[in-house]
């Protein structure tokens, strides 16, 4: 839907299509405005990097050989230590 956008865009023949805005034009505002809870935001993209960096570390462990599957939930204890 870009391409066509941007084709019909250079391919403007009248001035009357020239001032027609259509397609990513109307959304544009909407699309680079800040967020209105930037706090928010920058709590939850926090909290999901260290709880993807946490599962990795354990991951990477685990895969090592640190971490015995034989040890019954030493799996979760390192997740919660870690």
């Amino acid at each position: 839907t870009l391409h066509q956008d941007f084709r019909r865009y250079n391919q403007l023949e009248t001035a009357e299509d020239a001032q027609e805005e259509t397609g990513w034009k109307l959304v544009h505002g909407d699309v680079f405005r800040p967020p209105t809870k930037n706090e928010l935001l920058s709590i939850y993209v926090g909290s999901g990097v260290q709880v993807l960096g946490m599962t990795l570390v354990t991951m990477v462990f685990a895969v090592l050989g640190f971490l015995s599957p034989a040890n019954r939930g030493g799996l979760m204890s390192a997740m919660v230590l870690l």
